[in-house]
């Protein structure tokens, strides 16, 4: 049941933070036509509210833990031109939110784009529309071509970590604090700053974010309650996931989930998956979209690993945006999240080429095995 006005709700017991599935599963990237696969095929989502709409609606009668947006605010170029068409975030996730029963809803948001007194009324907001189910994924801003559609010039890469810090403490402080405050910093100054009503989410919504970098791990490892951390391969990911929770334990105390993300092509058999990634990701792949992308991350972003070949870096952007592919049956693609979960993730982002075959299969035939393998609880009826 939705609590009434101003009955405060524990985090910790919302969809991602609590104990009811051991596996957490979120949707990835569907405010975004296209999706985050760089090619250009039949079945990708088109980005309509309608559409968005049915797969939140399908997600939360999976009982699925959340749905996760990427804030994009003009096209990569390229065939695909993937992100340029896209919904405004925390619009975005008010709306899903008001349409949902028990998934939370996320809004990507970067920090430069708006002071932290607004942020803070939007959150608490959207925490109300769904009754203490937002969550805030917080980016530092890296494409410089959005920041100065803004008037924004790009900061240096840990500068934009410091302000992000400060923004965040900002927001805490707006959301904790009974009555009017100060708040003084290098990057903010908040006269009598107050805020009300204050977010249901006690003591304040669930905090996430994705950098990769020393810096955005150490502030993960600071404000965030969950990360998504960049596991590229299964071979890494156990240690890259320690070192993660480690951080946060031993320089803030705290405890910190960490998900990684899948890009799922399923079929009956393995060698019909692996023929259709290899068409979808190989041959049809938007590479000059790809190559956009990983040439504005290099300039402006440290979460890739620029180690791997040239081609599979490529590669890796085209399907999910460097999400580990899980490509196989139903059985070899439960397999890849129970190795996952094995490895440390608390929780997995999953994005498809067609979300709506990608969420029928998980219906059918995933999720079944994941509450058989004691990783998920089964979905009790809305």
């Amino acid at each position: 049941m939705t609590p009434g006005i101003d009955r405060p709700v524990d985090k910790y017991l919302q969809p991602v933070l609590n104990t009811e599935n051991v596996l957490k599963l979120a949707v990835f990237g569907i405010n975004l036509r296209g999706g985050v696969t760089l090619s250009d095929v039949e079945g990708k989502i088109e980005a309509t509210w309608e559409e968005n709409r049915r797969l939140a609606l399908h997600a939360d009668r999976l009982g699925l833990d959340a749905i996760v947006p990427v804030a994009r605010w003009r096209g990569y170029g390229g065939r695909a031109n993937l992100g340029d068409r896209s919904f405004e975030t925390f619009t975005w996730a008010a709306g899903l939110l008001a349409a949902t029963r028990r998934i939370q809803v996320f809004a990507t948001f970067h920090v430069p784009l708006a002071h932290p007194v607004l942020a803070a009324k939007m959150v608490t907001t959207a925490d109300h529309v769904s009754g203490g189910r937002f969550g805030l994924n917080i980016v530092a801003g890296w494409y410089a071509a959005e920041l100065q559609m803004f008037g924004l010039t790009q900061k240096d890469h840990d500068e934009r970590y410091q302000v992000a810090d400060e923004w965040t403490q900002a927001l805490k402080q707006l959301w904790t604090l009974e009555g009017e405050h100060d708040f003084r910093g290098k990057h903010f100054d908040i006269p009598a700053g107050v805020l009300e009503p204050k977010p249901l989410q006690k003591p304040y919504p669930v905090i996430m974010n994705a950098g990769t970098s020393p810096t955005g791990r150490a502030f993960a490892a600071k404000h965030s309650d969950l990360i998504f951390a960049g596991l590229t391969t299964f071979e890494t990911a156990a240690q890259q996931i320690a070192e993660i929770k480690q951080l946060a334990r031993n320089e803030y105390g705290r405890e910190i989930r960490v998900f990684g993300r899948g890009h799922v092509v399923c079929r009956d058999t393995q060698r019909e998956a692996e023929e259709y990634y290899d068409y979808v990701h190989r041959q049809a792949a938007d590479l000059e979209g790809a190559a956009n992308i990983t040439g504005l991350s290099r300039q402006h972003s440290q979460s890739t690993d620029w180690t791997m070949d040239e081609r599979k870096i490529l590669e890796g952007m085209v399907a999910g945006f460097w999400g580990i592919p899980m490509v196989g049956t139903p059985e070899q693609v439960t397999q890849k999240m129970i190795d996952l979960h094995e490895a440390g993730a608390d929780g997995i982002a999953l994005s498809w080429v067609d979300y709506d075959e990608g969420l029928a299969q998980m219906e059918r035939r995933i999720l079944p095995m994941l509450v058989q393998a004691g990783l998920r609880s089964p979905v009790s009826e809305l």
